[in-house]
């Protein structure tokens, strides 16, 4: 597996990562409590971002766990750490595909997009950004 089939791949969990930037809240949902009062919760919200989370750091342990093992019967050196964070420093530099799922969402939202011509990987919120890291870093410790 390379890279860019597994940057091509991202973008689904990136539009749920993206989409969970305001801290999970952004989809909450009608219960009733015991006294059959209807409340709102963010449990959908973060179910929907535990889920992402999962999905792209399952994504990383498949790349990882593909090129190790094409290392292996190589004979190659294969260094977990730094491939988990040559992919992460690919996806902060080819940031269009982040940018991408951040938009999808804005616009679902009804929020100011970022220019897809000018933005980068700084450019997206910071919450979003976090998130993604969080991903990978999961995704590289084999802790999915």
């Amino acid at each position: 597996m390379r890279i860019r089939h597994l940057i091509a791949a991202v973008p689904v969990a990136l539009l749920v990562l993206t989409g969970c930037s305001d801290g999970g809240d952004s989809d909450p949902k009608d219960t009733k409590n015991d006294a059959g009062e209807t409340t709102i919760t963010a449990e959908a919200g973060a179910d929907a971002q535990e889920t992402a989370v999962s999905v792209m750091c399952a994504q990383v342990v498949a790349y990882l766990d593909a090129t190790q093992q094409q290392a292996e019967s190589t004979g190659q050196p294969f260094d977990r750490d730094a491939k988990g964070a040559e992919f992460l420093d690919m996806l902060k530099a080819n940031g269009g595909t982040v940018v991408a799922a951040y938009n999808q969402q804005a616009v679902a939202a009804g929020e100011p997009t970022l220019d897809p011509a000018t933005a980068t990987w700084e450019d997206v919120p910071s919450e979003a950004r976090e998130l993604i890291e969080q991903s990978v870093q999961s995704g590289i410790s084999g802790s999915c």
